[in-house]
């Protein structure tokens, strides 16, 4: 079981935690985070293609999760936080997010991976295209690009879990792995 909120409090005195957040956030702290990271990634790797792939992978989970709280404006302060982790591994890297969403939500956001997740590289390339071209935008005004980005972009299946927290919500674990060599 995936559980962004485990990882976060086993990782956060951990030398393999580049990055971690959890807290609120807004539009003007994505800002100071991704410059953070940015700042991060540029002591610790040095192969720039790798480099500029991670941190496009991590502005794509960023803003789904900004995305996602927003939605939780009117809730408690703990359905509010998000958690977000930049781990670094042998073999590459590790994104990790932790956001709250609705139970209702769970089936379609499920599906939208689990689609995505079985798609080769042509039919990810074409899907995502075709999406763009038709300007299919979702009931909150997003194309549902960013799980294909993340995929195209790590050349890897998503790994994911809902936990449920209540009635009404459940956290939505997320992790997106990046090898060296790709």
């Amino acid at each position: 079981m995936l559980n962004t909120v485990d990882q976060y409090n086993k990782l956060k005195e951990s030398d393999k935690l580049l990055f971690g957040y959890k807290g609120f956030i807004d539009e003007t702290l994505i800002s100071n985070l991704m410059t953070i990271v940015e700042n991060k990634l540029g002591m610790v790797e040095y192969n720039s293609r790798l480099k500029k792939k991670i941190f496009n992978i991590l502005v794509e989970v960023v803003q789904n999760v900004y995305h996602s709280s927003e939605e939780n404006t009117r809730v408690s302060q703990v359905l509010r936080n998000v958690y977000i982790l930049l781990v670094k591994r042998n073999d590459g890297y590790e994104v990790l997010s932790g956001n709250y969403i609705r139970n209702e939500q769970i089936d379609k956001l499920k599906d939208t991976i689990e689609e995505v997740n079985k798609m080769d590289e042509n039919s990810l390339r074409e899907s995502y295209r075709d999406r763009l071209d038709k300007g299919a935008i979702s009931d909150n005004g997003r194309a549902g690009l960013g799980i294909m980005d993340m995929v195209r972009k790590s050349g890897n299946r998503l790994d994911y879990d809902f936990i449920n927290f209540d009635k009404e919500f459940s956290l939505f674990s997320l992790k997106v792995n990046i090898n060296n060599n790709q």
